[in-house]
């Protein structure tokens, strides 16, 4: 985290190791980010590799306006539109479920298997949405980002957003309780 906050001519000095320290703290969160577009883990890790290599490349033209992890994001989002645009994408299908595992010790296996499922199904459904839903609905739950840093990241309007995250959750209950579940 140290070589986050060194002044900009010492990251150049030091490009490799600012990289793998910017790479240690925001890799995960970039896998994620990516996955939530392609809903592919391997094209995500792909993808991460990818905007790692442009940021790198790019260091020298940061000109720190933004955070690192916005610049970072800004990048994610693009190189996930450019595949989601590509012939590879609009012609082989998208084979992996969205999983997650639950880690709470102290329930019980039955627990852990219906609170898994009942994730498992809500993420499905998040991953099933509309693309500027999903994104929305994402960087907003899943990222815990502001109304305000999502549009700086999408570059749209703050209206838009917040549009976007209340239909998104509006289809979300549609589907959750249409599906015979009725948490709300």
């Amino acid at each position: 985290m140290a070589a986050l906050e060194e002044p900009l001519h010492d990251v150049i000095d030091h490009k490799e190791i600012h990289l793998e320290s910017v790479m240690n703290q925001f890799g995960s969160d970039i896998v994620k980010l990516a996955y939530s577009y392609v809903k592919d883990f391997n094209i995500a890790e792909d993808i991460s590799q990818e905007v790692f290599v442009t940021y790198f490349n790019q260091l020298d033209n940061f000109r720190r306006e933004c955070s690192v992890k916005t610049y970072l994001y800004r990048i994610t989002i693009n190189k996930c539109k450019d595949y989601l645009k590509s012939w590879n994408y609009r012609k082989v299908q998208i084979s992996e479920m969205f999983g997650r595992v639950i880690a709470d010790h102290t329930s019980t296996p039955e627990q852990t298997f219906l609170e898994k499922e009942n994730i498992t199904d809500l993420a499905d459904l998040v991953l099933a949405l509309p693309l500027k839903y999903r994104e929305v609905v994402f960087l907003f739950y899943y990222e815990e980002l502001s109304l305000k840093e999502i549009s700086s990241f999408l570059h749209t309007n703050l209206s838009t957003v917040k549009t976007r995250l209340t239909r998104g959750k509006e289809l979300l209950r549609v589907h959750y309780t249409d599906g015979g579940r009725d948490n709300d």
